[in-house]
């Protein structure tokens, strides 16, 4: 069996890094972490910052990183992804490059509330993100497993996802959004 790939999936704020880290850290064997973030960070502040310029960057950009995930899993050891899937494009896109992979989906959820706290007492995002995403991240499929970071740690958290993996659980999440998805890459509502 290929080295696990899990796929960590949540609105900005909810806690999807600071678990990466923490499986990093508790998980026995040497761990990768894939952004998103760190693709799109290679394009300059005044990019990023420019909405109509983002637009544009933004799309083929994140399209290479979810190309770029199958290689990283040839590496041979455990994969760590961090995402904000914002668009039924971006799943299909992602189901499909993980196809044939131990690639393992897992919801990061958190109460509104609580990530437009962590937001303000960050500083370090745009207000207002957390919200414009809560209603769009969670709506493209089922996952393998759903992790709330309101009452889970994120020690916690990285136990259970080592727990999952080692539990020879197969995955099965992308497989059937990659199923269901039209010829043209849609998943039908």
């Amino acid at each position: 069996m290929t080295a696990p790939l899990i796929f960590l999936n949540g609105t900005s704020s909810a806690g999807k890094t600071s678990i990466a880290k923490a499986f990093q850290r508790l998980h026995v064997e040497p761990c990768l972490y894939a952004s998103v973030d760190a693709f799109i960070f290679m394009f300059a502040d005044h990019v990023r910052a420019n909405d109509a310029m983002r637009r544009k960057v933004l799309p083929p950009v994140i399209s290479a990183f979810h190309r770029s995930l199958p290689m990283l899993a040839a590496c041979g050891f455990p994969v760590i992804v961090d995402h904000v899937i914002e668009s039924r494009k971006w799943v299909v896109e992602c189901a499909n490059a993980l196809a044939g992979l131990h690639a393992y989906f897992v919801g990061v959820h958190c109460p509104l509330e609580v990530l437009e706290e962590r937001e303000r007492k960050r500083g370090d995002r745009q207000i207002g993100f957390a919200r414009w995403q809560f209603e769009r991240v969670h709506t493209y499929g089922e996952y393998d497993l759903t992790l709330d970071t309101s009452v889970l740690s994120p020690d916690q958290c990285a136990e259970r996802l080592i727990e999952l993996i080692s539990s020879g659980a197969t995955p099965g999440a992308f497989s059937r959004i990659q199923k269901e998805a039209t010829p043209e890459g849609r998943v039908p509502r």
